[in-house]
């Protein structure tokens, strides 16, 4: 399995160099980051998204899947964001048995690059496809979940939360 970075490695605070189309370690990054998503979501049966930080690449590179196939952003970046936030249980390869209640922008437009350097913008995202690309992207500038914890008990395990879904619910607005 491809080593994904734990809380507290210092890699992990960072700040990802932009993606040069000729480096020639980008196609095995892209390959890399593919990989251990799926890994990861094989063994644990959660992980939607992966930033390279997280697998100690310092390359602002993004894999994706939605469930409609892998997807890979090169140098993304937020271009806009709607005023509405919303918290939620935010959770993260790098530490898989912790949730933290963030605070996030319900709609985002993200501008990237694919692996052929054509660049694309998706415009106003769903709230899910949102927070998702605010917390990949927070990876590329080394920022972790447990930066953003919003407010008192923020931090918990997963088997707590697991053991009293309800009470965490209550807990945030989705």
């Amino acid at each position: 399995m491809s080593a994904i970075l734990r809380l507290g490695d210092p890699r992990l605070r960072a700040v990802a160099r932009p993606v040069d189309l000729a480096a020639p370690e980008l196609p095995l990054a892209v390959e890399r980051l593919h990989r251990a998503l799926a890994e990861f979501r094989a063994e644990h049966g959660f992980g939607r998204a992966i930033a390279a930080p997280q697998l100690g690449i310092d390359l602002r590179l993004v894999a994706m899947n939605l469930g409609d196939g892998p997807r890979t952003l090169l140098n993304p970046e937020i271009v806009w964001h709607g005023d509405e936030t919303f918290t939620l249980w935010d959770d993260c390869l790098c530490f898989p048995d912790l949730l933290v209640r963030v605070r996030r922008w319900t709609s985002i437009s993200v501008r990237y690059q694919d692996e052929h350097g054509r660049l694309h913008l998706r415009e106003r995202l769903p709230a899910a496809e949102s927070e998702l690309l605010q917390h990949e992207l927070d990876h590329l500038d080394g920022i972790l979940a447990v930066d953003r914890a919003d407010g008192p008990d923020a931090i918990v395990t997963r088997a707590d939360h697991d053991r009293e879904p309800e009470r965490y619910a209550a807990m945030v607005d989705r």
